[in-house]
This record gives C-alpha cells, structure tokens and sequence, in this order.
C-alpha cells in the first residue's frame, strides 16, 4: 500500500504532549469533553511513566487507575476527587476504561526505550466497504 499523505506531529511522550494529540486524534471514536480527553492523556502518560518500570500491561493498568495514581493526576490537572470519579465514570461509559484497566483499543503502543522516538499510525479508508453492503431502496 503507498502512502499518499504523511503528516508529522511535533510532540514528546515524556512532556505529554504526544498523549493528548492521540486523545485528540482518536476524538471521531469518543464524545468526550476537553477536560475528559486530558484526563484520558494524563492516564496515558501516567500509564507511560510507570511502564518504564513495570511490565506486565495487567497490573501497569491497575496502577495506573489505583488511588495514589488518581491522586497525582488530581494534583497535576487542579480537579477535585468528585470531579475525577464523575470523568472516570464517563471513560467507563465510553469504554476508554473496562473494568480495572484502560481498554487496549485505545492506548498508543508507546515503549519508553523505543530508540526510534517515532510513532506511527496508518489509517486506512476502506471506499469499497459501502459498496459492499446492500443500499436501501427508496
């Protein structure tokens, strides 16, 4: 498949620009409000952080949703304990959150000792998959 369109983002995994950009990218598959997509980046940052020193995406998800990883992002965005359970509630609803962990489908596959220091994703509009199914008639 040729690449017909290449756009480069500048941003940085270690300041948290990188996560919001990907909330924010990923936006057409979550109605989320501002505030809720930074906190969908900090979880994913946070996220980030703690897998430079843990492995296992299990528990790294469990830590990254336990209290003490929720306090710090209540520290870092200025919100209320109340404030961050009703978004919490909401990523739950929208399914960024599935039961004790943040759902795969939408946390960037970002290595902290990636040496290439590049992320990329390649989305593919699929015209023939309207034409596949069967059109109303009028």
């Amino acid at each position: 498949m040729k690449v017909s369109t290449l756009f480069k983002v500048p941003s940085s995994a270690e300041d948290g620009s990188f996560f919001m950009w990907w909330v924010r990218f990923l936006s057409p598959f979550h109605d989320l409000t501002a505030k809720e997509m930074e906190v969908t980046a900090q979880l994913f940052q946070y996220r980030y952080e703690l897998s430079k020193n843990v492995s296992d995406s299990l528990l790294l998800d469990k830590l990254v949703i336990d209290s003490d990883s929720r306090k710090a992002i209540e520290q870092r965005l200025g919100i209320s304990h109340g404030y961050l359970n009703v978004i919490l509630t909401k990523l739950r609803k929208c399914n960024i959150i599935t039961g004790d962990r943040l759902n795969p489908k939408f946390v960037p596959n970002v290595k902290p000792d990636d040496s290439s220091k590049l992320f990329s994703v390649m989305v593919v509009f699929d015209f023939n998959a309207n034409a596949k199914k069967e059109r109303p008639r009028l």
